[in-house]
């Protein structure tokens, strides 16, 4: 599931649903990894013309509480960067 995908604003239980799948799809990830696929989809974004910042923004706001807060960090700045 790509980030992006997570704007969607289903019932709570299938939004829980989805943070789960997208969390089990990518527990195991080194931060390498997340890295390059969370560069890999805004590349793919902006070169289709659908990046959108604040949705994104939005996105990661969701992800807060799942999240340590230097990766939550980590992720503003590099998507900051990425604008």
């Amino acid at each position: 599931m790509k980030i992006s995908e997570m704007d969607d604003k289903p019932k709570s239980s299938a939004r829980k649903k989805t943070i789960d799948e997208a969390y089990d799809e990518l527990k195991d990830c080194s931060s390498q990894e997340l890295m390059e696929r969370l560069t890999k989809e805004i590349q793919g974004q902006k070169l289709s013309g659908t990046f959108d910042y604040n949705a994104l923004m939005a996105s990661i706001e969701q992800l807060k509480t799942y999240l340590p807060t230097q990766t939550y960090e980590n992720m503003i700045r590099i998507i900051e960067s990425l604008r």
